[in-house]
């Protein structure tokens, strides 16, 4: 039988200062120690590493090792904590399945208790956590590991995964806070394409609203149709299946309403660091295109798709929209057709909307987030409640830090 690897954990933690690491790295390379895991963070001045270190080719006992290793303290000033391990107690990781929790909102007491305790009570292993964002706004940033997670009759695993997915969403947003959670190999798969549904995102809700309100009140055939739904989203689907009563009205008076309209705040800000990242980004309208022509025209994005009306040659609407339809159920087609285009896979995706039935995203893109949904258990990766939409950008790993410099960057560019 071979005998078992001599396996030590270093813990240590003090006033940060340069060398530290070069000092305890020497020391453990001296005695033939062989470095199989690290962490190292320095916060606010602050110093800590963790490793996993293997000595089984040194020739001196595990006591003997200890003890060298303890002068550490006195050179580097930190205190340090030794753990002896067999080898059977350090996890393969292969053996792993890590997910990447985001969780952003107004800072207050209590949220990483709650969250901690949910993980807890599914007997989830939170691997890493840090803060990506700190102050009044607070944004954090978790590794969990669900390989071990409890799993309850009748469900299987994956089906235990999506309904604890439910459960953190419900947890956060009785807390106030905007959650994703996504499997750590579509995380650091490198997204090329984020698709935004226009107006259950980029268009502030109260703008859409009156928008709407003044074209029932102007357009009395179509009122109607348009005041029965209840949703801004299923208010503009009735306005493009009932077009025929827009039937000889100028354009350039429909036009004219589209001066209510009004982007959320940092709208244009998150486009321009989107392609600054190196994403292309595409808009898919189900209303007309001179809706959103002279919101979007300073935005440079890839693609554009919306309806576009029919008018003679005295600029009057005919009835009629020009081919292809954009429709709810449609986007799905024009998504694959840009992924085609761009040869890339659902994977690379990004897609944001409502997370409502009406937004009708494909379900297999490798991120998908719901934009202040409206409806509940809605089948996305995450929701961002904030009104903020530039705080989508923490969901793609940026930290505030990162996002300041964007911000930066962008003003000087416009003052």
């Amino acid at each position: 039988m071979s005998e078992k690897r001599k396996i030590i954990t270093l813990s240590a933690i003090g006033v940060d200062s340069p060398g530290l690491v070069s000092k305890i790295t020497t020391k453990i390379f001296q005695m033939s120690g062989n470095i199989i895991d690290v962490e190292e963070i320095c916060r606010r001045g602050l110093f800590s590493i963790f490793l996993i270190i293997d000595f089984s080719a040194s020739k001196k006992s595990i006591d003997e090792i200890t003890h060298a290793l303890k002068p550490i303290e006195n050179e580097t000033g930190l205190k340090v904590i030794l753990g002896i391990h067999d080898e059977d107690e350090i996890t393969d990781l292969t053996e792993k399945e890590d997910y990447i929790v985001t969780v952003l909102g107004i800072d207050q007491p209590g949220i990483m208790a709650n969250i901690s305790t949910f993980f807890r009570k599914y007997n989830i292993n939170i691997e890493d956590c840090r803060m990506i964002a700190r102050g009044k706004f607070f944004a954090m940033e978790m590794v969990i590991d669900t390989s071990k997670m409890i799993t309850e009759p009748p469900y299987s695993h994956n089906e235990a995964i999506e309904k604890m997915k439910d459960g953190l969403k419900d947890l956060c947003t009785g807390l106030n806070q905007s959650v994703i959670i996504q499997s750590e190999d579509i995380y650091k798969r490198v997204k090329k394409l984020i698709v935004f549904d226009v107006e259950s995102t980029l268009i502030q809700d109260l703008s859409l609203k009156n928008f709407l309100e003044k074209i029932a009140k102007t357009v009395k055939p179509i009122g109607s149709k348009i005041e029965s739904e209840h949703s801004n989203q299923g208010k503009i689907q009735a306005l493009v299946k009932n077009v025929s009563a827009l039937k000889g009205m100028p354009v350039s008076d429909l036009k004219k309403f589209c001066k209510i309209l009004q982007l959320n705040t940092g709208t244009l800000e998150l486009i321009q660091i989107l392609k600054s990242m190196g994403f292309k980004v595409a808009l898919l309208s189900s209303g007309f295109n001179f809706f959103i022509k002279r919101i979007f025209e300073a935005a440079s994005v890839d693609y554009a798709f919306s309806n576009t009306l029919k008018a003679d040659e005295h600029g009057i609407i005919t009835g009629e929209l020009e081919k292809p339809v954009i429709t709810n159920t449609t986007k799905n087609e024009i998504l694959e057709f840009i992924m085609n285009l761009e040869n890339i896979s659902s994977d690379q995706v990004v897609a944001v909307g409502d997370g409502s039935t009406l937004s009708h995203f494909r379900k297999t893109v490798g991120l998908s987030i719901a934009f202040k949904p409206d409806e509940t258990g809605m089948k996305t990766d995450g929701i961002l409640s904030s009104d903020r939409i530039i705080s989508m950008l923490y969901f793609l790993g940026i930290s505030k830090s990162e996002l300041d410099k964007y911000l930066t960057r962008i003003n000087r560019k416009s003052a």
